[in-house]
């Protein structure tokens, strides 16, 4: 099961940018099933390989976005900035960044998966 939670956040982390790609390429509705079958409970590694994309193609913009580094599962007590949290509305993704005041949004501020603004919750 976290394979898959994996899978869904690192999709969900990069459909900002596939979003782009695919719109500037014709392919928007094409993308647009894919993440409708994600939220049918489809296997993300299913739908990545029918948008012919290569597992790994996630791995970097996931880690940017998201920070899917393996340290960040680690709890470890740390100060809270003064600005906002920025959650998953759903909990579907790991996404819980915090953005610093007058920094840019995580994710543009918005869950690309289910097209909601993200949940925030206040520092």
């Amino acid at each position: 099961m976290s394979d898959e939670r994996d899978g869904r956040r690192r999709l969900c982390a990069a459909l900002a940018w596939l979003r782009d790609e695919f719109e500037g390429e014709g392919r928007g509705a094409e993308l647009h099933a894919a993440t409708q079958a994600v939220l049918a409970e489809t296997p993300v590694r299913q739908v990545i390989a029918r948008l012919g994309l290569a597992e790994h193609e996630l791995d970097d913009e996931a880690a940017t976005v998201r920070g899917g580094e393996p340290w960040d599962m680690i709890p470890v007590p740390s100060p809270r900035s003064a600005g906002e949290i920025y959650r998953c509305p759903d909990g579907w993704c790991s996404l819980d960044r915090p953005r610093e005041p007058g920094g840019p949004l995580p994710s543009e501020g918005r869950c690309w998966l289910r097209d909601r603004p993200l949940r925030i919750v206040e520092a």
